[in-house]
């Protein structure tokens, strides 16, 4: 198991560590410096108040186990279609279905972590994975190809005094009529919290899907909001939320 610290409570967490090591049996290990490795990932603060987070080996080993159909590249991660499905389109073979299975589970960790350009599309392939058809594996293959063509892309995070969210929803993009929720934080500079999901329920007009999408993300906001009070980051006393349906704001106000 391997910890990384960033903060000068140095002996506080050494401590800690023989503790738990005497307690479970644990190897436990630190690491200090400007340039670190967690989890896959490579955090740099070599640039003071920055931190640049690349995941560049995990990429590299994903596109090397692609097959040759995959070949190419992409301009963008997902076309106008991505939620368009086709009820006449061939079911894949079993051995594709794995590998989709096996792709989207490694893009799904990928984008939760530095990747968030791609976080559209990978939701939506995680809702066909239990019938997958030869659309869908087109889809992925756009993903992949986006990927090659933009494997360097990287997150940089830069933090200022207060946390600014943006929450938007696309009306009734998917067959069911459901809406779809985008959400995004940053401390600063960089998206420190993102996520893009399917709404839950139908709603009836875009101010209603803007609205569900703020609700949906309301918790999220609370927990950080908290967690930094916790850290003791002084906050505003109100916390700001971007919304750009004008109806969703003058309800919003009202709450």
């Amino acid at each position: 198991m391997t910890q990384t610290v960033t903060k000068s409570v140095t002996q506080s967490v050494t401590h800690y560590y023989y503790w738990n090591d005497s307690r479970y049996l644990l190897t436990l290990t630190t690491t200090r410096g400007r340039v670190l490795e967690y989890l896959g990932m490579t955090l740099d603060y070599s640039t003071k108040g920055k931190v640049k987070i690349s995941i560049y080996d995990y990429i590299n080993k994903l596109l090397t186990e692609l097959p040759s159909d995959m070949n190419g590249s992409a301009r963008t991660p997902a076309a106008s279609h991505l939620f368009n499905i086709n009820k006449d389109a061939k079911k894949l073979q079993e051995e594709s279905a794995q590998l989709f299975h096996h792709l989207v589970a490694k893009l799904q960790y990928l984008s939760r972590r530095t990747r968030q350009d791609i976080q559209t599309a990978v939701a939506f392939l995680c809702t066909r994975v239990q019938s997958l058809d030869k659309d869908d594996y087109k889809k992925l293959t756009r993903v992949m190809q986006y990927l090659r063509a933009n494997k360097d892309i990287t997150l940089t995070l830069e933090p200022e005094e207060q946390p600014n969210w943006w929450v938007d929803s696309s009306y009734a993009v998917h067959p069911a009529m459901r809406s779809y929720s985008g959400i995004i934080m940053s401390l600063g500079k960089g998206a420190a919290y993102s996520t893009s999901c399917k709404q839950k329920l139908n709603t009836k007009s875009s101010t209603e899907a803007e609205l569900v999408a703020i609700d949906d993300a309301m918790g999220q906001i609370m927990w950080t909001r908290n967690f930094l009070i916790g850290q003791g980051v002084r906050l505003a006393t109100a916390t700001n939320i971007y919304q750009d349906n004008k109806s969703t704001i003058l309800l919003g106000r009202k709450w």
